[in-house]
């Protein structure tokens, strides 16, 4: 009886230790895959423009803050193209100082002496609008980048320390294109997990595998090596590097590049940001008629719906947001868009707190972000109606931060939305007006905290 029992007992932790080991791996899963876009990151110094001095003199000063207006209009719009733009350029030429809010000097560790200028972001957006540019949010893909350069027989990883003028030059080109871009540390882990050989043979298992620990959406394979100018050979003396931008298996982009070595660079990082705001940047020109009203399933309270709508203000595509409907834990909000509804879901797609649902009558899935826009056309004949009054709309106007303060942080939806309604806050006129026009619905989950 004793063996029979002994025997029970360890089939049963045997079949929990399984369960956990399973529970585990779901939970780190999505960390796992470069795919997913939860490692996108905020970038901060889109409207700060940072050119390098010789002096402190006011012929240096104007020119530096020509520069850094050419910068930040870069770093928005996402367009390197927009500086060749007649307005822009008279705007450069005459009339820089008036989109300047402040500037410094700042001295780094080096001793380099740098302008450091803070510009209006309204006015720059109304600049870039003014022209048809593109707007490019603040929320940007993370890229790891895998450098090999081959010197003499020898090829070798670039990171800080060996290569700190290479290094330099990533950093700056990078700030210049408000990418985030980062090298890899080269310590005792990632020379255990990858060689040169691996990167310069774009052998893609270990490249992915090393790159796991750094949380980036995409990374770069790029080799870099030096060519003599010779008879039949397709490129010009210098430096050629060779780079793919990826994801997972995927080829993002792939290029090449020859000439002196920080130019090269710099062109590689050019063309990557080029790539990246073509796919997340919105077009000013387009002026959405259509309302997008957005599903939001598992939110617990009211902190996160806030923290939601906060999220959903943010997005460059996104001109206003209503909260339309509270039910247990699903809410309903209107987006008024200035984009088109591609750019919403590009733009969601590097927020790690929305997740991406098939319609409520299907199986729950993630979607991949090209397999959501390819659902659009489907989404725009058969799911677009005219919504008409709705009886359970929350009875709000304006922010939901303005009737928070009613409410206690760790109410539920349900109690949250009750004293809501009895604030009796009317709903404007203009938003049902809004609510009757053609309105596309999307779903998504809630992962925020």
């Amino acid at each position: 009886m004793l063996l029979v029992m002994i025997r029970k007992i360890a089939l049963d932790t045997v079949k929990f230790v399984k369960y956990i080991s399973l529970l585990i791996l779901i939970i780190i899963m999505p960390s796992l895959l470069l795919g997913s876009s939860a490692f996108a990151v905020e970038v901060t110094n889109l409207y700060t423009g940072k050119i390098l001095v010789n002096d402190k003199s006011q012929k240096t000063r104007i020119k530096a803050h020509k520069w850094a207006i050419e910068q930040v209009l870069s770093k928005v719009s996402g367009n390197n193209n927009i500086l060749e733009n007649t307005v822009i350029k008279r705007e450069v030429l005459r009339n820089s100082a008036s989109y300047i809010r402040s500037f410094a000097f700042k001295t780094d560790e080096q001793g380099r002496t740098f302008l450091v200028d803070q510009f209006y972001q309204t006015k720059i957006d109304e600049l870039i609008k003014s022209v048809g540019g593109s707007l490019w949010g603040r929320r940007r893909p993370n890229t790891l980048v895998w450098l090999v350069i081959e010197e003499g027989v020898n090829r070798s990883i670039v990171e800080l320390e060996q290569y700190p003028q290479l290094s330099e030059v990533l950093s700056q080109s990078s700030d210049d294109r408000g990418l985030p871009l980062l090298l890899p540390l080269m310590d005792t882990i990632d020379k255990g997990a990858i060689y040169s050989s691996d990167i310069w043979a774009r052998f893609e298992e270990p490249v992915i595998a090393a790159s796991i620990r750094y949380n980036v959406d995409n990374y770069i394979m790029a080799r870099m090596r030096y060519v003599h100018s010779t008879k039949g050979n397709n490129y010009q003396k210098g430096w050629l590097l060779q780079f793919q931008l990826m994801k997972q298996k995927k080829p993002l982009l792939t290029g090449e590049f020859n000439g002196e070595q920080f130019s090269v660079i710099r062109q590689m990082v050019n063309n990557i940001g080029d790539y990246y705001a073509s796919e997340y940047a919105i077009n000013s020109e387009q002026t959405g008629a259509d309302n997008l009203e957005l599903t939001l399933e598992d939110v617990p309270n009211v902190v996160a719906l806030t923290k939601a709508e906060k999220y959903l203000k943010s997005l460059p595509p996104v001109a206003d947001v209503k909260l339309l409907q509270v039910n247990k834990h699903q809410v309903k909000f209107l987006l008024d868009l200035s984009g088109e509804v591609g750019d919403v879901i590009r733009a969601l797609s590097l927020l790690s707190e929305f997740e991406k649902m098939k319609d409520t009558d299907e199986p729950v899935t993630t979607l991949s972000i090209d397999e959501q826009l390819n659902n659009l056309p489907k989404e725009y004949t058969d799911e677009t109606t005219p919504a008409g009054d709705n009886a359970s709309l929350l009875n709000t106007t304006g922010d939901l931060a303005n009737q928070v303060e009613l409410v206690d942080s760790g109410s539920s939806l349900e109690e949250s939305a009750a004293t809501l309604e009895e604030s009796s806050v009317s709903l404007d006129p203009e938003v049902k007006a809004e609510v009757k026009k053609k309105t596309i619905f999307l779903n998504y989950k809630w992962l925020g905290k």
